[in-house]
Order: C-alpha cells, then structure tokens, then sequence
C-alpha cells in the first residue's frame, strides 16, 4: 500500500472512531436526561415522599442509583484535561492532532512556528499522525463505553427500583 492510500486508510479509521465518541456522549445525554426525569418524577410527580416506608425504601434506593447513573455519565461527557499519545515526548514524533501535545509544546503567539513545523511533514508523517489519532481516540472510546455502560445497568435498576416503589405506592397506599 503506497503513503498516501495508507493515510487515506487511517484517516477513515480515525474518522469511525471519533464519531463513536460521539455516539457515546450522545448516550450519556439520554441517560442523564433520563435520570434527572426519573428522579423529578419520583420526588415530585409521584411524591413518594408521602408514602408507606417499602415504598419510600425503593424510592430511596432508586434515587442513589439515579444519582450515581447521572455521576457515571457526567463522567462521560467531562473532558479530559489532555490526551497525548505515550511516548510522544521522545524522538522526532511530533502528534499534532492531540490537542495536549500541540497546547504543551506551542505557545498561543506561537502559530507561525506550528504551522511552518506541520508544512514539513510528508505523507508518511500524516500516515502515522492519522494511525496514532485512531489508536489514542480508540482508548477514549473503549472507557466512555465502560462508563455508559455502567451508568446504563444503574439507570435500568433505578427505574426497577422506581416501578416497585410505584407499586408499593398503589397497592398499600
């Protein structure tokens, strides 16, 4: 595969990967959303408040998993103070599409000194930057997916635990 298809390449790779970065912070959205609605409506539409203790236990119960569900997805969406590729301080790699190596390395007067330092790379260069963009961007992706994941099973046990206490609230008042 010559340079310049393999950039092509990788930068598609690292296109697909940022897109379900996307698709992830999209997630942790709808279950914020979904945990904020659930606990207004427990504690204000439903006024579980005023209710037999079984169902002001679940309520309770439902309640700190929304809570923690909102935590895990706000943890989601937080953004990462940098992200640098490992070893991108040594040799001549030079990562400019991390945003923490070009904010570490180039001051904010510095953009003439960054753009003629880009202007030498060759399609090898851009090759590699696009390659190292989806591997880092990859990483991110596989932790946003273990954080809506799990603010995911805590939204299903909060609306478990709400469903009950509804319940709870029909049956005994």
């Amino acid at each position: 595969m010559e340079p310049a298809e393999r950039a092509q390449t990788y930068a598609a790779l690292a296109e697909s990967t940022r897109r379900l970065v996307a698709l992830m912070d999209g997630k942790a959205g709808f279950l914020f959303a979904a945990n904020g609605a659930l606990l207004t409506f427990m504690w204000i539409g439903a006024r579980l408040g005023e209710v037999a203790p079984a169902a002001k236990w679940f309520a309770l119960g439902a309640s700190l998993s929304s809570l923690l569900a909102l935590l895990a997805a706000l943890w989601v969406v937080i953004p990462r103070r940098s992200i640098a590729l490992p070893g991108s301080d040594r040799g001549d790699y030079r990562p400019i599409s991390f945003y923490g190596y070009v904010a570490t390395h180039y001051a904010a007067t510095e953009f003439r000194r960054f753009e003629q330092e880009v202007a030498q790379f060759d399609t090898a260069d851009f090759s590699r930057e696009a390659l190292a963009e989806h591997f880092m961007v990859s990483r991110i992706v596989k932790n946003k997916t273990a954080w809506v994941t799990i603010s995911g099973a805590l939204t299903f046990a909060s609306m478990a635990l709400a469903g009950a206490a509804l319940l709870v609230k029909t049956v005994y008042g």
